[in-house]
């Protein structure tokens, strides 16, 4: 269950991420529905997609359909738009075969600048180093999950941090495996939540995090499949994803935003 205290940043999207939580409790069972910690999502579309979306939008504050073709984008969300709802989009990247051999030729490739130690956050991490994590990522515009899912106590997955010499976190890569077993893409783990500290970009530092994420989470968990939402024009982003073999697909991650519900607070990536 999620630890009331390692929920992190602004109280509407904590709330937001407590609600999706117990709706994940209620409808956790159905493989049409999946969650990584931040809100119970829909990752199996259908001619009921519109109506599950405004629905859960209503009870969430937002709502998300990760695998939705973008040939029918137009329409669906003039159907949500006609509901009050607000609308956004993130490009659907994946990966399979590719990201892992991309992976490893990364690894190979490069190394991390010897100022930094990477820590796999489990259960013994100290708070801290959650909270400055959580705080890295809501600095780059990425919102974070609550802390007993970094852990990896309430979701198979893993979150890396790379540390530096005064203790501080420069940058952050996670994934997740968020679909239920029954579902036709079980093997599907989320990638991303990549927030390198400003002032140490350009030192494949993410890169370097992303990959080692994506060989982990293929080892360790069977994950066969690596997907994650990009803005249209986070340039930097898609050209990370492209370097470790994630790359734009025929989806969309589409949204419904209820404001009323969600209190004011935008969702990031």
């Amino acid at each position: 269950m999620l630890t009331e205290e390692e929920f992190f940043g602004d109280p509407s999207k904590v709330a937001l991420m407590k609600r999706g939580y117990h709706l994940w409790s209620l409808l956790g069972e159905n493989p049409r529905f999946a969650y990584y910690g931040r809100l119970l999502a829909l990752c199996d579309p259908g001619e009921d997609t519109a109506d599950i979306l405004i629905h859960l939008a209503g009870l969430q504050g937002a709502a998300v359909c990760y695998f939705y073709p973008k040939k029918d984008a137009e329409a669906l969300f003039r159907e949500l738009g006609d509901a009050g709802l607000c609308i956004d989009r993130h490009e659907h990247f994946w990966g399979g075969q590719a990201a892992l051999a991309a992976s490893r030729e990364a690894l190979l490739a490069y190394r991390l600048p010897n100022d930094l130690n990477i820590v796999t956050i489990d259960a013994k991490t100290p708070i801290e180093i959650l909270a400055d994590v959580a705080r890295l990522c809501d600095g780059c515009g990425v919102m974070p999950v609550p802390g007993s899912v970094m852990r990896g106590g309430v979701i198979k997955g893993v979150c890396v941090v790379a540390i530096d010499k005064d203790g501080r976190a420069v940058a952050t890569a996670s994934s997740y495996m968020l679909h239920h077993p029954l579902s036709s893409r079980s093997k599907d783990a989320f990638w991303g939540m990549l927030a390198t500290r400003e002032d140490r970009r350009g030192e494949k530092i993410s890169l370097l995090l992303g990959a080692q994420v994506i060989l982990y989470m293929w080892e360790r968990y069977g994950a066969r499949g690596f997907m994650t939402g990009v803005r249209a024009d986070n340039h930097p982003s898609k050209a990370l994803c492209n370097k470790l073999g994630v790359i734009d697909s025929d989806w969309i991650f589409a949204q419904a935003i209820n404001e009323r519900v969600l209190g004011g607070s935008s969702i990031t990536k």
